[in-house]
């Protein structure tokens, strides 16, 4: 019985836990191990980005637009810790910068926070932050009370150093105006190498699984993902209606997410499938393998496509902090109760 105490014990340490391995990876994806990965989605744990980010010291963002107040304290407090923080802002947002913007950065440059609204692009629509060179989150959702609260969009939560340190050095290069290099395999960068990315997943073998907040005829995509099998679901804008007349989507209200899933091959990121984002914003993404996420993915993209809430998802239970106490404290019950009886 003692084997089987033991297999209990890992289980639950890998279940709060991550053991840091090295990657593998193809020049167009990266493979991360499962326990390396969280995936996030608002509006139903999106909140553990806030979290995430109170943990941090060295922060480095790259983020379309900031209004909400509990990331820019998070930022700030980090400062007051004795780190480092570096922010990059789009110039350019549509409709105007709020002004809610505008306050914010003010408090954080007065509290010591480097801030940059980079230009040279249509829009600066990236979603990412680095946090202390360990963790990277990334994808679809703004950093406003919609992304956190309302939208349906997705991001991952990767504790990878290297990967994390891979972003930073672009967020970097983007803050001090230098010509972004994009030498780690998977990582998809607007308008440098997008294209050709997103080219070699839509290009595999399979069932194809795509959300997409835009995916219009102008990404030139349409005809290889016609080839496929697939199930699509995008936004409710009137450029999504080709989508739906020609690619069979599903519209939803609010969505935001930007994934595309084919095997064992993921992609999120905030490029979407239109030739602006593509050609002409600085947009941020990866592409990873891994099965176990993957599959997650899928099944949420179903969930959508048939019309249901992605809190009654596995995606959302397994990333949902109450489910793992629960499980976690029915693992460590059974595991007492095993020891008792040997």
């Amino acid at each position: 019985m003692k084997p089987i105490v033991t297999l209990l014990v890992l289980i639950i340490l890998s279940s709060i836990s991550f053991i840091p391995t090295s990657y593998s990876s193809s020049s167009w994806y990266v493979k991360v191990q499962t326990c390396q990965v969280k995936i996030i989605v608002s509006p139903y744990n999106s909140t553990d980005i806030i979290s995430c980010l109170c943990r941090g010291k060295y922060i480095y963002a790259e983020i379309y637009e900031l209004t909400c107040c509990q990331i820019a304290n998070a930022i700030i407090n980090a400062v007051k810790k004795g780190g480092e923080v570096f922010v990059v802002l789009s110039s350019n947002v549509y409709g105007g910068i709020p002004s809610d913007e505008d306050q914010l950065v003010s408090e954080l440059n007065s509290s010591g926070v480097h801030v940059k609204f980079l230009s040279g692009f249509q829009y600066v629509h990236s979603k990412v932050f680095v946090i202390n060179n360990c963790t990277v989150i990334l994808g679809s959702i703004n950093p406003t009370y919609y992304g956190i609260h309302k939208d349906h969009g997705v991001d991952l939560d990767i504790h990878n150093s290297s990967i994390a340190q891979a972003f930073a050095c672009i967020i970097l290069d983007d803050y001090y105006g230098k010509p972004v290099n994009v030498d780690y395999p998977g990582i998809v960068v607007s308008p440098i190498n997008s294209e050709c990315e997103l080219s070699d997943i839509l290009s595999q073998p399979g069932h194809l699984y795509i959300s997409m907040e835009e995916l219009y005829p102008s990404s030139g995509f349409y005809p290889v993902i016609e080839q496929h099998e697939r199930t699509v679901v995008t936004s409710t804008y009137s450029e999504d209606n080709c989508a739906v007349t020609q690619l069979g989507a599903v519209e939803i209200p609010d969505m935001t997410a930007k994934i595309i899933v084919v095997g064992n091959y993921v992609y999120v990121g905030s490029v979407n499938l239109d030739y602006n984002s593509i050609h002409c914003n600085r947009e941020l993404g990866i592409i990873i393998c891994n099965p176990a996420i993957a599959h997650s993915l899928e099944s949420l993209i179903c969930y959508w496509a048939q019309g249901k809430s992605a809190e009654g998802n596995s995606v959302y239970q397994l990333s949902n902090p109450l489910f793992l106490l629960l499980i976690i404290i029915i693992l460590v019950a059974v595991a007492i109760l095993l020891k008792k009886k040997i």
